[in-house]
């Protein structure tokens, strides 16, 4: 039985079985669990005037599901009707508008903290390993602080941690009246120094507790220092007290945190704690072409494929591997061939950019361990035997060999004249302890999040 009567504009007793068979077809072509996501809540109706209007919660559903399903949906009900049809999309909230007068909010969105928000939502590719994660972020998105706060989201470099993040930030700003706060956890540790050195907390409150959500990216950086870490704490706990939304982002399960009280932790778990896996093969060729498509480039199936097959462990390095084949490219006046992305791929490798960080070399790793661990040059290239020098001499050995294509005589001389059989032990020494030691994974994490930041500067 067809539910089609004619044309747009046929008798408006029909229009709710158009609106019900457009629907029903939406749900055929998208699978029951991508419908259920975007269209349950978001009902269809007829319009008699000649076209389908459907009607989103939020500005923010309206725009993604106008960006990711208009040609669908018009193609569907052009099939329908046999003929063109207006498909309109509206929201119910109008945005800048606060819903509650008791929310401290400017008059439009505003936001501070640190660094431009250069990422976007709608750009992020949605695979089996951040189904949960970017789930969520929609969630805060459509709901700041009434679902998912704290929103902790976890995982290691370049899966999407920050991508979601700033998204976030973005769409709050752009969508809603709230005052957003979004920082780099090392540039909030950099701000809460310079504040205490200088005597002025309040200016250092004013930015990071005015406001209505606060998102911190890589708080594992925080792990070991007290007094930053415990301001950290505190303020978490005014914004989760005033019920306001806090999104958070870890290398580490926050559980694995060094210093976090088990109240905070509590705090947390009554939000959502979430992990980011890397990305499988199919995550990585669709995000790879969506990079060259924010290029403006076409970037051959085969070629994303390619790419994808050989750089594995997450999308910083595939972006990275994408970027030096733009310039192969473009050196050769060639198109982004299967054949440019083989030269492209060598070239990157053999650089070095095989690593999570790319492009990282020894004397940065010295340098950022020197930091991290505080201690002297002298004390790191040693022939001392202290615990907290060894340690640190082993944590730099094993980045060395995981970020750069040093060998272990190489790694060896650089870290004071060892030869290989000593790298080779502080190398399994680290890989033995890793699986059951937090502390150390927090430490490699932080340094090697701090490498990367480094790098990208």
């Amino acid at each position: 039985m067809s539910l089609r009567v004619g044309s747009p504009g046929g008798p408006l007793e029909h229009g709710d079985s158009l609106a019900v068979a457009l629907e029903e077809r939406l749900r055929e072509r998208l699978g029951t669990k991508d419908f259920d996501a975007w269209f349950a809540g978001t009902p269809c109706r007829y319009d008699p005037s000649g076209g389908f209007v459907f009607t989103a919660q939020t500005p923010f559903r309206t725009k993604w599901i106008e960006t990711k399903y208009a040609g669908m949906v018009r193609d569907l009900a052009k099939e329908l009707c046999e003929g063109e049809v207006e498909i309109l999309f509206e929201s119910v909230n109008a945005p800048n508008l606060p819903k509650d007068p008791g929310d401290r909010r400017p008059a439009t969105g505003a936001l501070s903290g640190n660094g431009a928000l250069h990422l976007e939502l709608e750009d992020f590719v949605v695979g089996p390993g951040n189904r949960v994660a970017y789930a969520a972020a929609t969630a805060v998105v459509e709901h700041p602080g009434k679902t998912y706060s704290p929103l902790c989201l976890h995982g290691p470099s370049g899966v999407g941690k920050t991508h979601l993040l700033q998204g976030v930030a973005r769409q709050l700003q752009e969508t809603s009246s709230l005052a957003v706060c979004y920082s780099s956890s090392e540039a909030f540790t950099n701000s809460y120094i310079e504040a205490a050195n200088q005597r002025n907390l309040g200016s250092f409150h004013a930015r990071y507790r005015e406001c209505a959500v606060l998102i911190l990216d890589d708080i594992h950086f925080l792990a070991g220092k007290k007094k930053t870490l415990s301001e950290f704490l505190s303020l978490v706990e005014h914004h989760l007290d005033l019920n306001n939304q806090v999104v958070l982002s870890s290398s580490v399960d926050p559980s694995e945190l060094a210093g976090l009280p088990p109240r905070l932790l509590g705090r947390f778990r009554s939000g959502l704690i979430t992990p980011i896996e890397v990305p499988n093969f199919e995550t990585r060729v669709a995000a790879v072409s969506a990079m060259a498509d924010r290029k403006d480039l076409r970037l051959p199936s085969v070629t994303a494929e390619y790419l994808a097959q050989h750089v594995t462990e997450n999308l910083r390095e595939l972006e990275g591997a994408l970027n030096c084949l733009i310039n192969i490219a473009r050196l050769h006046q060639s198109p982004l061939t299967l054949e440019m992305a083989k030269i492209a791929l060598d070239e990157f490798l053999d650089l070095g950019h095989g690593s999570p960080a790319g492009g990282v070399g020894g004397e940065n790793i010295i340098e950022v361990v020197l930091d991290h661990y505080e201690m002297e040059a002298a004390d790191l290239l040693s022939a001392k035997k202290v615990r907290t020098i060894v340690r640190a001499r082993q944590v730099g050995m094993y980045l060395a060999r995981q970020l750069t294509p040093l060998s272990l005589t190489q790694i060896g001389s650089l870290f004071g004249g060892r030869d290989h059989t000593t790298v080779l032990y502080a190398l399994r020494q680290i890989e033995k302890n890793l699986p059951g030691d937090q502390r150390l994974r927090s430490e490699v994490e932080t340094v090697r999040s701090r490498l990367s930041v480094a790098h990208l500067r």
